[in-house]
């Protein structure tokens, strides 16, 4: 019998007996009964003595050789835990210690660390901050779209802000880095910033740092339904209010390259006020009268609009996005295959040959940054330019043109409500702005008019952005232009020369 089962028994029989007391005859018998039991008890433990010594002693020596064993193994585990976090805290150490010698903490740079041309990639504020210059971005919204502008406050090294405010215009396909392109002392942006002058580089909807829009998906026809008549009636003012809302004694010079000059004279006679808002305006490769461009590109304005409708058929609301397929034609000039020359040929093909200004270097970060983003709406409204026989006028709209004008034909851009100074830049190899077209526009505007020819007779319609000779052929005509227009009383525009 067990303790256990013995105890059992023993309380079973107590508790019958304690039931039964009243049977009991007196204290004799109680404690004879518990005299009895508590012998019975006794002899029971003795003779369970020695097996229970036996087990518990027996128990405790193989919980004692387990003990010692889980101890000697746990010791050893920790042991071993701790050399190995000893070994591996040394060899960081070390490690650290080779590499602050090498590389960390000393001013060395690692083999091919070193963009070779930073410009390939860097965003425009990017690229005039390591240039020395601050840059600031101002964003502007018009009509759901956001536009940001990047802004040269003033030269390097002086914190004070001019009233002279230039607002730079890109052109197709491109952005504000147009003008910081061919680096400081050549780049207009620049020059202009060195010679105190406030810079404000805007961005049209669509491009790549005026791309969001409050709530239109980039992806939908809604978003892309515009061309730069939509940007000179509304973004472009909307940009010049916020510059002299903001500085208060603004005056603010326009200078527009490209489809910028066509933006500025459709804007001029849309928001006729702003002839007054203006100081001046400068109009570099004027781009209004396209009937006689003499770049091979003419040949495609008839087909333009079938090819945008087919390509919206498809859903590409945007010219020449990345995935599109006359992007994919157009491969030979991405910025990864600038190898060939016929990137370079392409160029001279459609805007006009001229090797001696070529600066191939920025040929790559000219691509990066060029096809930016536009409409197929803009580009349409381009090549019907090209088919209006002379004419300056409105988006054709077809048979829809009686709905949107109450006329069969679009409205013309009344030239004459153009009473701002302006200054015109032409260059005789200019492909995309010939010599007929820009006479043609400088007879229709005031006689205060200026018309200043490139003395480079290969001079091209890109040379404006990249030319090696930039300072001498442009900027330093700009600049004098500029210097008579911002000195009070010089009478600069009191007269027309050359008419």
């Amino acid at each position: 019998m067990h303790v256990r089962e013995y105890l059992h028994s023993f309380l079973i029989i107590t508790s019958f007996n304690f039931n039964h007391a009243n049977d009991w005859t007196g204290d004799k018998d109680i404690k004879q009964y518990f005299e009895q039991t508590s012998e019975d008890m006794k002899a029971f433990f003795e003779k369970q003595k020695y097996r229970v010594e036996k087990a518990l002693n027996s128990g405790y020596m193989e919980a004692v050789k387990v003990t010692d064993t889980v101890s000697n193994f746990v010791e050893n585990q920790q042991r071993k835990i701790s050399m190995d976090i000893n070994s591996y805290v040394e060899s960081v150490k070390e490690s650290g210690r080779k590499a602050a010698d090498s590389w960390s903490y000393l001013p060395t740079e690692e083999p091919g660390a070193r963009m070779e041309q930073p410009d390939l990639i860097s965003s425009v504020p990017a690229t005039i901050v390591r240039n020395g210059y601050i840059c600031e971005t101002h964003t502007v919204v018009s009509q759901g779209y956001i536009l940001n502008i990047h802004r040269i406050p003033h030269p390097k090294g002086n914190k004070n802000v001019s009233k002279k405010t230039i607002l730079l215009q890109h052109g197709l396909f491109a952005s504000s880095a147009d003008w910081i392109l061919n680096g400081p002392e050549k780049g207009l942006a620049y020059v202009l910033a060195d010679a105190g002058y406030d810079v404000w580089m805007s961005n049209v909807r669509g491009n790549k740092y005026s791309r969001e829009h409050a709530c239109l998906k980039t992806s939908s026809k809604s978003y892309w339904n515009f061309s730069w008549h939509d940007i000179a009636l509304y973004d472009i003012p909307s940009i010049i209010d916020y510059i002299t809302t903001m500085k208060g004694d603004a005056e603010v010079t326009y200078i527009g390259h490209s489809m910028g000059t066509t933006i500025i004279f459709a804007m001029l006679t849309l928001r006729p006020e702003y002839n007054s808002i203006l100081k001046a305006a400068f109009a570099l490769a004027p781009v209004v009268f396209l009937s006689d461009i003499k770049s091979p590109i003419k040949s495609l304005a008839p087909i333009a609009s079938n090819v945008a409708y087919m390509e919206m058929l498809y859903g590409s609301h945007e010219f020449l996005p990345k995935k599109s397929a006359l992007r994919r034609i157009s491969s030979s000039c991405d910025a990864e295959n600038m190898e060939s020359l016929a990137c370079k040929n392409v160029i001279f093909y459609i805007c006009g040959y001229n090797e001696k200004q070529f600066n191939k270097t920025l040929l790559p970060v000219f691509m990066n940054n060029l096809g930016t983003g536009t409409s197929w709406k803009t580009a349409v409204h381009f090549a019907q330019e090209v088919m209006a026989g002379g004419k300056f006028q409105q988006f054709d709209y077809g048979s829809n043109n009686q709905r949107v004008y109450d006329s069969d034909t679009p409205l013309e851009y009344d030239l004459s409500k153009i009473t701002l100074p302006v200054i015109l830049v032409w260059a005789e190899n200019d492909l995309l702005s010939s010599e007929k077209d820009v006479k043609s526009l400088y007879e229709k505007l005031p006689p205060t008019t200026k018309i200043y020819k490139i003395p480079d007779p290969n001079f091209n319609h890109l040379d404006y952005l990249w030319a090696i000779e930039a300072p001498k052929l442009l900027n330093d005509k700009v600049m004098e232009y500029l210097n008579d227009i911002y000195t009070e009383s010089s009478g600069f525009f009191t007269f027309h020369i050359g008419k």
